[in-house]
């Protein structure tokens, strides 16, 4: 048996209000789950922000720039130290591009947090914005937590589509919601056609027996989770009628966290327009994790 200590939840931090919403996010969860807290300050230059060239660490002197990012970092602990006494709680500033530094310390984390994204176009456009590259790219869950109210919903909202990385997301959604007291709704949203598909295509469906596989597709899909979390009362929706992220964002409204698996397939196509995971961590009014 390892006697390795279990990860912290890593919180990336820029000072801004939406980063420091994500940051009570993460005081909580931590809490909930006992772990350790590890808040990351990240900051670069502007050349290497939209180059990538990156410059080393120690021998460049920033002077007061990085003193006043080291003075944010441990005030900012200090004040998370005060509302939560029973956390361990730790903090640190590195220099590079956001997403490489915040990517790099959250390896041994049990997940990571963010606020919701912040960029412009140019940057948007150049590289896509720090929380799409982690989400991409994270090896660990990334919860971005968007609002003020998820402390007041007792709902979990899990998107699944019976792929492995689907079941992933629906481990993380049971024990969420496990931790919290909360209801789980499970959500799967068909979509094997795409929406301009010639009507006749649609019209020679047995739409009862898409959903009746559809069901049965979303109950294998808890199997065994149910029995693992049998206080977690569960809720299945199957569509035929909307997208998986029209589905999951409409249940977003009123949900305290939705789940959402990330795939690796369809790679370019997800590069171009975009993923559910995508659309929902970007346009949900909650908190949403993307589990890798």
């Amino acid at each position: 048996m390892s006697s390795a200590r279990p990860g912290p939840v890593v919180a990336g931090f820029s000072g801004t209000p939406g980063s420091r919403q994500a940051l009570r996010w993460a005081c909580r969860e931590a809490a909930v789950r006992r772990r350790e807290l590890h808040l990351v300050r990240a900051f670069s230059t502007p050349l290497e922000e939209l180059t990538r060239i990156h410059f080393p660490a120690e021998p460049v002197d920033f002077g007061l720039l990085h003193a006043d990012v080291e003075h944010e970092v441990s005030g900012t602990v200090a004040e998370c130290a005060r509302d939560w006494p029973e956390l361990t709680i730790t903090g640190e500033s590195r220099l590079g591009h956001p997403a490489l530094v915040l990517r790099e310390a959250a390896e041994d984390g049990d997940l990571l947090v963010l606020g919701p994204a912040q960029h412009g176009r140019l940057h948007h456009c150049l590289l896509g914005s720090t929380s799409d590259e982690l989400l991409r790219g994270s090896a660990v869950p990334v919860v971005f937590v968007r609002g003020t109210e998820w402390a007041e919903r007792h709902r979990v909202v899990v998107g699944v589509d019976g792929s492995r990385i689907s079941a992933r997301a629906v481990g993380f959604a049971f024990d969420h919601a496990a931790r919290h007291g909360a209801e789980l709704v499970a959500a799967l949203a068909w979509d094997e056609l795409p929406r301009d598909a010639m009507a006749p295509a649609r019209w020679s469906l047995d739409w009862t027996d898409v959903t009746r596989g559809c069901e049965r597709q979303l109950a294998e899909s808890l199997a065994g989770w149910q029995e693992q979390y049998p206080d977690v009362p569960v809720r299945h929706e199957v569509t035929t009628t909307e997208l998986p992220a029209e589905l999951l964002l409409r249940h977003a409204r009123e949900a305290g966290l939705v789940v959402v698996g990330r795939h690796g397939r369809f790679l370019m196509h997800a590069a171009m327009v975009g993923s559910t995971g995508r659309a929902v961590a970007h346009r949900a009014p909650c908190p949403v994790a993307v589990v890798p």
